[in-house]
């Protein structure tokens, strides 16, 4: 069985990922610190579900894990708010593992779609994850401060146009 493609969310989500990346490309200093910080942000308000969580369990033993759980979430957060580009290049490195593990799973999902006119830029993006992915794992950590903000804005826009391209070749129901 062929998988369905929609034309309109194809090439809707697209674009929306190709101006997202330029976003990115503009300046990837300040593109890297927000991600810091948006991870930080993210973070803390992990901790303050966990907290919550804490006072609404019974049983010392959930109390407890909820209790470290949390701590962690707060630790990482301020971290990563207080310092976002000592935490960007440590996410680096995260980053580029899953954008490796992001273009390897996009090539079996090209090959899923084969038979798709527009299956070949899936796969095309898949690739371009795949070399993104294994440039920031091996030239970690001397790139971290910038690194993050360039790659993240080159995947945005060539996934982007993975999908768009996916969405022009798909025919009009």
């Amino acid at each position: 069985m062929i998988p369905q493609v929609s034309r309109g969310w194809s090439i809707t989500i697209g674009i929306a990922m190709i101006l997202l990346g330029l976003v990115a490309l503009s300046d990837q200093i300040v593109a890297t610190a927000m991600v810091a910080t948006f991870i930080g942000i993210i973070l803390l308000l992990g901790c303050a579900l966990s907290l919550i969580k804490v006072f609404t369990i019974h049983g010392w033993k959930s109390h407890l894990w909820y209790a470290i759980v949390a701590i962690a979430y707060a630790v990482a957060g301020y971290v990563f708010i207080g310092r976002p580009f000592a935490a960007a290049v440590v996410f680096t490195l995260v980053l580029g593992w899953a954008i490796l593990i992001g273009g390897i799973f996009r090539t079996f999902l090209a090959f899923k779609l084969r038979h798709h006119q527009g299956a070949g830029w899936i796969l095309f993006s898949a690739i371009v994850s795949i070399i993104l992915g294994a440039l920031i794992i091996s030239q970690w950590p001397g790139t971290g401060l910038y690194i993050l903000g360039l790659f993240l804005g080159i995947e945005l826009v060539f996934a982007g146009a993975g999908w768009l391209g996916l969405g022009l070749a798909t025919k009009k129901e």
